[in-house]
């Protein structure tokens, strides 16, 4: 087995606004060789671009960028709450190609990697759909999926092509098989206990922060800062409307509730 080694990327976020909840698979646009995972890492450590990795991954290697405990810059929309893995090759390859003898070996990497995480954070070892990456579901999940749901970026990566039950499978494997279509429900937390209102000075805290964090995975424009403010009331007011709740901008019991069990429309 590769031993990990660091080469720590310039660019990241020091700690975590989210909890882990997906792993985000890209791959490197870059040639396959045994040292594509080394140079790719000494890209992010000197590069102007403001880009990085948790992990990347070759044939024979895997080097870590950037500590889980802190947030990669890499797919925007799921930075916050992703760990994020590159793997060698290109979005254009083939299924033929991504199953070669070179891509075999370094999705084993991968594969290794992720079910690693997903064993420490609990994550469930299957794609999730745009819906359920959109629902807040964890998961593992693609850079193209995420610019789909979140648009923010318009990266396609790992393509069409990428191999995910092959890939999947050696996942399960190395957890032993014990997630095998496993599914992940989102439970409904208990209600704080106060209503979540424009208040002078605003209301703050993690309640507030918790259900802005639901409120855009649920797909709503809005800033996890754990500040109630006027974006948040108009974000309530119309999931209020939509839901055919009582319209008042605050976040009450119910409102909570359907935060988490409404279906997301």
């Amino acid at each position: 087995m590769a031993v990990m080694r660091t080469i720590t990327a310039r660019w990241y976020t020091q700690g975590r606004i989210e909890d882990i909840r997906v792993v985000v698979v890209h791959d490197m646009e870059a040639p396959e060789s045994a040292t594509t995972a080394e140079n790719v890492a000494r890209y992010f450590a000197t590069t102007g671009t403001k880009a990085s990795a948790h992990v990347c991954v070759d044939s024979d290697s895997r080097v870590r960028c950037v500590a889980d405990a802190h947030t990669a810059w890499a797919a925007p929309g799921a930075n916050a709450d992703g760990l994020q893995l590159e793997i060698a090759g290109y979005a254009r390859q083939t299924r033929e190609q991504w199953l070669d003898r070179f891509s075999r070996a370094a999705l084993e990497q991968a594969a290794i990697q992720t079910a690693e995480w997903c064993a420490k954070y609990g994550l469930p070892a299957r794609r999730l759909t745009r819906a359920q990456l959109r629902a807040g579901h964890k998961g593992i999940t693609s850079h193209a999926d995420v610019s789909a749901v979140y648009r923010r970026s318009d990266h396609t990566d790992p393509g069409p092509n990428f191999p995910w039950a092959y890939f999947l499978e050696r996942v399960q494997h190395h957890l032993g098989g014990a997630q095998a279509n496993q599914e992940e429900t989102v439970s409904t937390p208990m209600w704080p206990g106060r209503i979540l209102r424009l208040t002078s000075p605003l209301m703050e805290g993690k309640d507030v922060r918790r259900w802005q964090r639901r409120m855009r995975a649920r797909g709503w424009r809005i800033a996890v800062d754990g500040l109630y403010g006027r974006e948040s009331a108009k974000v309530a007011q119309a999931f209020q409307a939509e839901k055919r709740l009582r319209v008042t901008g605050e976040v009450g019991r119910d409102d909570w509730i359907a935060a988490w069990e409404e279906p997301v429309t």
